[in-house]
């Protein structure tokens, strides 16, 4: 017995002081803001993550809503993952009713957790918190993706034209009403990402933000993409959306309705009359490129339209970090998405249960 205790006891010890010796890198840092408190593997991650989340919430809130948000009455922790080939990804969690206590895990290199996960996932914070409850998947995902890296972007925009013309796409008046992920995840991260995106361009991110308004006042996407969009249908806006992204989903002009058209109400005009952001200060561990979400802003605004793609290499695949399960837990999960399925994994190819062929 009483070597059994001085085994423990030693061991105990060897454990501490193991833990004492080892360097910060292996315990983690800490950082805090008002409303966020980052765990990272570095000081000086945190406290780039700290603050850059920070200003991703004045910067963010004030783009889309033209307002900053309150305070949280606590700070949202953010679990920081950080490795040169890790792909980007990240989950927010919070409680539905009252919306509050988030709690955020964003994946990466440093660079695409600054330029791309951190901003998906604070949007979903400032949505969250101005809604007061979830958004449709489609416009939450779509209206996050948005504000990524042109990297990421652009793989959205790539799988979209693969999974339109393999049977995977979803027709508009599902996709609207999708409350929950679908087994086959990504064609509802990428026509979301491009359902957004055409309309933003239309109208402005602030008269988006309107009409999801219009919409959880009174449930009728077709009454509010009526009203606010000018199609007699969503078969009808489905069809225009589709005509612009087979012409490579540039300048929208060419596809808004006959009413948009008549009223002069295009996307160019409202994104010029949105204020640019203030640009991130840079250091050391803010390495994101000059195409981060700041810098992409910027040109937009000042050229009225969106940029040409990049060819760019191809991406490490993804690990399945996925949503967790909330059954009964009365949490709201929001996650980029789970790695790809192989073909004839899940949802086979053109299944009419769940792909409805909308690309022709």
């Amino acid at each position: 017995m009483e070597a059994g205790l001085r085994w423990s006891v030693s061991l105990a010890v060897l454990t501490l002081m193991v833990s004492l010796s080892a360097p910060d890198s292996a315990l983690g840092q800490n950082a805090r803001t008002r409303n966020f408190l980052v765990h990272a593997p570095t000081q000086a991650l945190a406290e780039s993550v700290a603050r850059s989340a920070e200003k991703f919430r004045d910067d963010l809130a004030n783009y889309w809503l033209g307002k900053p948000l309150p305070p949280w009455p606590t700070p949202c922790p953010i679990e920081v993952v950080a490795g040169p080939h890790l792909a980007a990804q990240g989950v927010t969690n919070y409680n539905r009713s009252p919306v509050g206590n988030f709690q955020m895990k964003v994946v990466g290199t440093p660079e695409r957790i600054l330029d791309s996960v951190l901003p998906h996932e604070v949007t979903h914070t400032v949505l969250a918190t101005h809604f007061g409850r979830p958004l449709p998947r489609w416009a939450d995902e779509g209206i996050c993706t948005t504000v990524e890296h042109s990297a990421e972007r652009d793989k959205h925009e790539e799988m979209l034209r693969q999974f339109l013309s393999t049977r995977r796409g979803i027709a508009m008046n599902r996709l609207f009403l999708l409350t929950e992920y679908p087994n086959d995840m990504l064609p509802m991260y990428a026509q979301g990402y491009s359902v957004c995106r055409f309309l933003i361009e239309q109208s402005g991110p602030r008269r988006f933000i309107a009409f999801l308004e219009d919409y959880m006042k009174r449930p009728s996407w077709t009454e509010n993409v009526q009203t606010h969009f000018g199609y007699d249908s969503l078969a009808q806006l489905q069809e225009n959306w589709l005509s612009w992204v087979a012409n490579g989903s540039g300048p929208v002009e060419t596809f808004v309705s006959a009413r948009t058209k008549a009223g002069s109400s295009i996307a160019s005009n409202a994104t010029r009359s949105v204020p640019a952001p203030t640009a991130t200060p840079r250091d050391p561990i803010d390495s994101a490129s000059s195409d981060s979400w700041y810098q992409r802003r910027r040109e937009t605004m000042a050229l009225g339209q969106i940029g040409s793609s990049k060819s760019l290499p191809p991406s490490p695949a993804k690990s399945p970090l996925g949503p967790p399960s909330v059954t009964g837990s009365g949490r709201y999960s929001v996650s980029q998405p789970q790695a790809e399925q192989k073909y004839g994994e899940g949802t086979p190819v053109g299944s009419s249960a769940r792909s409805t062929p909308i690309y022709r």
